[in-house]
């Protein structure tokens, strides 16, 4: 990391330009790979992304045969680009599934989807969306919101290293709102799941134990 700070300020971490700074990112990738980024407690699981080719070799062959098995559950259609089938203790399991959830019959009729205007409902494209634009930062516009009176919520977990707790805790520091309740625990069934601390103008910041993917289980009932 050190050698990282030293060498990579002003460079693209995903096309450096000097030497020191691509060796150094290349170490480091190279080690993060081993853990699971999204939570780095949990198995090393491969994500559900639009399309095949992105699950490990070990794993390829052995799902090949679910794979077009279960692409033809969704009923009256096949999923024509089926994810590659994650372990069942996966915590990305569920996107796995929401393929076929999204592309079956009556979810499309629930929701309203006329034939023909959707051919296959995908997860996300992982980065190849044709933007022109990318907006170097939101934080003016989160600022714009917040001191209009809307409440906002912003949380972190703790074992993220995509999004670590730190970056956004200091993001939410940049809005310059004064704390209007200092740092204590959230709880969730008696224990501390958490910490959070509460701004003006409505905002509050919570990490979440462990990570990001238990908030929608236990947002509504912690406090």
């Amino acid at each position: 990391m050190r050698t990282i700070l030293e060498h990579c300020q002003g460079e693209d971490y995903r096309k450096p330009t000097n030497t020191p700074c691509a060796q150094a990112l290349g170490t480091f990738n190279n080690l993060r790979s081993e853990v699971m980024t999204a939570q780095i407690l949990l198995d090393d699981c491969y994500l559900v992304s639009p399309g095949p080719g992105t699950q490990t070799d070990k794993s390829a062959s052995a799902s090949r045969k679910i794979l077009s098995e279960e692409a033809v559950i969704v009923r009256g259609r096949r999923v024509k680009h089926p994810p590659p089938r994650v372990p069942l203790g996966c915590y990305s399991y569920t996107a796995y599934l929401s393929y076929f959830w999204a592309n079956d019959v009556l979810t499309r009729d629930a929701l309203g989807i006329k034939d023909g205007t959707v051919d296959e409902w995908v997860r996300c494209h992982s980065g190849d969306l044709p933007y022109a634009v990318d907006i170097g930062s939101s934080i003016k516009y989160h600022r714009n919101v917040t001191a209009n009176g809307y409440r906002a919520l912003v949380y972190s977990g703790d074992h993220d290293a995509i999004v670590p707790h730190l970056g956004t805790q200091a993001w939410v520091r940049s809005l310059g709102f004064p704390v209007v309740d200092d740092w204590r625990a959230w709880h969730l069934d008696g224990q501390s799941a958490g910490f959070t601390i509460a701004y003006s103008n409505n905002m509050t910041f919570a990490t979440v134990k462990v990570g990001t993917l238990p908030v929608c289980v236990c947002g509504a009932r912690g406090h």
